[in-house]
């Protein structure tokens, strides 16, 4: 029986994930943005909280921790390279590591790019995962603490999970995304598509997410680095991969 996910919008522009698995009866929080919404979504749910599974240490995404242990005596699991930085940790994975929520394996992915230690959380029984601010729906993270080629090397982990992995991101960026997305590649007919999708989504007022890899893999310019029209495009036909993705990486930051 897979998990089932609730996801609700915090803050301006974060996506807040429960994840219960109906076995157990054991509730993750993924990431903790915003106290408020979190409660009301338990309170929606009728889903008790036993752990929040952390990402990364930006305060838009650990900012309800310690409310959040307070109230419910739940464990905070967080990426060991940024433990000091994270509020009421209790437990720390890294790459490999495995955690359960009941009888559902969560595999930490290292994912390291828009901070130094971010992790995702993947928990395949389910088929889904949760990738914060490294993946988004037609974009990726910032590179708030490393270097393009680290960002490369986490996207490319992610993006051979298989193709119907559901992907939960960290916020409700992904029309943003879409338009730059078609700046680099402007002939890509499943991107228009989709485009079109996301703007009659967000005009009714509605999220974009979840997606999956196969949707990411066919119109997320950040994981087709390889693909031969993007690169005439951008004149890079025989660059390689890692800097494919760093001059797309970079473009969008003067976007």
């Amino acid at each position: 029986m897979p998990v089932e996910i609730e996801q609700f919008m915090c803050r301006s522009d974060n996506f807040g994930v429960l994840v219960h698995d109906p076995r157990s009866g054991q509730t993750a929080i993924i990431d903790a943005p915003e106290e408020a919404p979190i409660l009301a979504a338990i309170q929606r749910t009728g889903w008790t909280p036993t752990m929040i599974l952390t990402t990364h240490h930006h305060v838009d995404h650990v900012e309800a921790n310690l409310a959040l242990k307070e109230r419910f005596k739940l464990r905070i699991i967080g990426p060991e390279a940024e433990q000091a930085k994270i509020p009421g940790i209790d437990e720390t994975v890294e790459e490999g590591s495995v955690v359960h929520l009941g009888d559902e394996r969560v595999d930490v992915i290292a994912t390291p790019g828009h901070t130094a230690g971010h992790v995702s959380y993947h928990l395949p029984a389910s088929k889904v995962a949760f990738t914060a601010d490294t993946l988004f729906a037609l974009g990726c993270g910032r590179l708030f603490e490393c270097k393009p080629p680290v960002m490369y090397e986490s996207l490319k982990k992610l993006a051979a999970l298989p193709a119907e992995t559901v992907i939960y991101c960290g916020h409700e960026y992904t029309l943003s995304n879409a338009r730059f997305a078609l700046t680099v590649d402007p002939t890509n007919s499943a991107l228009k598509e989709r485009t079109a999708r996301i703007e009659a989504l967000r005009a009714d007022g509605k999220p974009t997410l979840p997606t999956t890899i196969g949707e990411e893999l066919s119109t997320n310019p950040f994981l087709r680095w390889h693909d031969p029209a993007i690169r005439k495009h951008l004149g890079m036909e025989k660059a390689s991969d890692a800097d494919v993705f760093a001059e797309i990486r970079k473009r969008k930051d003067n976007f």
